[in-house]
């Protein structure tokens, strides 16, 4: 599976845009494990579904805190700059 690297970003906007990403991928995955018997892929495979959909829901968690953890930083940032031309 390819690798997202959501919170790789420190910029909100590219943050969004590798979760936008994610979440299409996971869409369209969904799309095609719908159209494909699962029951005729053997035991190693079947695995290796769940390891990944177990990844894809962890990094869609993730992703959406940690764009909430930008959001969250970029305000902290900008109310400390606001209390540095205070004490100066």
């Amino acid at each position: 599976m390819k690798d997202f690297a959501i919170t790789s970003q420190r910029d909100f906007d590219r943050a969004a845009q590798c979760l936008r990403d994610l979440e299409r991928f996971a869409d369209r995955r969904a799309q095609l494990l719908a159209s494909l018997d699962v029951g005729s892929l053997g035991p190693g495979q079947r695995w290796q579904l769940v390891v990944d959909d177990e990844r894809i829901a962890e990094e869609l968690a993730w992703g959406h805190l940690y764009l909430e953890h930008l959001v969250n930083m970029e305000a902290l940032g900008s109310a400390l700059s606001g209390l540095s031309h205070l004490a100066a």
